[in-house]
């Protein structure tokens, strides 16, 4: 009989108890559901149960934020809302629309619900007569980037966590998503008392590009150092407007510090150059046609 020296077998369970590992402050989740009869509701989609729970598994657990691991105590529900094929202005797509329901207990022991919304389109390729497999193949993509999308959502349950690193990872997710929904979340991240996670709320701000946040970005200047107000001057100029343009210009005469009264008329000339360069395509539309 071959024998496997110690040290391979040593070897292979420490490898084993690395991949079943959760990633740090990620939720451990026990159950994903979705109903026979959610799925014979919507025959576009042509995939089985099993199918769709593996996919929902692996958007999960791409975000890093979920580990699926038998026996835990959070669960996943999935109800698929819409799956059709809508006519788009240039070719037809395969539209995906779902609600995912996670329940998971809190660090303080507590069951906490959080429901997230996603949305995925993909191309059928009806304008090149494909058959009923691309269209299949279609849909399969438009639930991946559904199933995507509300993976990424769940992540605001997160932003409350203790662990700095934990609500870093949900500042990124809930960017990638470039939805003006999760606005209020990130706001209230900018007096995060991490610095880089109120700068990663910063950044995620001025992706989305909603000025809702101007007014909570000035706030936190009066509250944050110097080295940490310059780059907030810059994701004023980002997301422009007239309450903007209005703080930057008082700042870059009256800052009482140096490397803010220069990082103010900086981010105050790029304000101005992307405003002038609107108003100017706004005069002057490209032609239909044109170069």
């Amino acid at each position: 009989m071959h024998r496997v020296p110690a040290k391979l077998l040593l070897f292979g369970a420490a490898a084993l108890a690395a991949c079943n590992r959760l990633p740090a402050g990620a939720v451990a989740v026990g159950s994903i559901a979705i109903s026979d009869a959610n799925l014979s509701g919507v025959p576009e989609l042509g995939l089985p149960g099993d199918r769709v729970r593996r996919e929902l598994q692996m958007a999960l657990e791409k975000t890093r934020h979920f580990g699926v691991r038998e026996g835990a105590a959070g669960r996943v529900r999935l109800e698929i809302e819409a799956a059709r094929r809508v006519a788009g202005p240039e070719r037809e797509v395969a539209d995906v629309e779902l609600l995912v329901e996670l329940t998971a207990p809190t660090p303080q022991g507590d069951l906490e619900r959080t429901v997230s919304e996603g949305a995925g389109r993909a191309p059928t390729g009806s304008e090149a007569g494909a058959g009923s497999e691309a269209r299949l193949a279609a849909f399969d993509g438009a639930l991946r980037a559904a199933l995507d999308d509300a993976a990424r959502g769940l992540a605001w349950r997160d932003l409350q966590d203790p662990d700095a690193r934990v609500r870093d990872y949900a500042i990124r997710a809930l960017a990638d998503r470039r939805s003006v929904e999760v606005v209020p979340q990130l706001v209230g991240r900018l007096n995060d008392e991490n610095p880089a996670v109120a700068l990663r709320a910063v950044g995620a701000l001025v992706a989305i590009g909603d000025r809702r946040a101007v007014d909570p970005l000035i706030e936190m200047t009066r509250k944050r150092p110097p080295q940490v107000v310059t780059q907030v001057l810059y994701a004023l100029a980002s997301l422009g407007g007239p309450t903007a343009e209005a703080f930057l210009y008082t700042l870059e005469s009256g800052a009482t510090d140096d490397e803010v009264r220069r990082a103010a008329t900086d981010a105050l000339a790029e304000l101005r150059r992307k405003r002038d360069e609107s108003s100017a395509r706004d005069l002057h539309p490209p032609r239909p046609g044109g170069p």
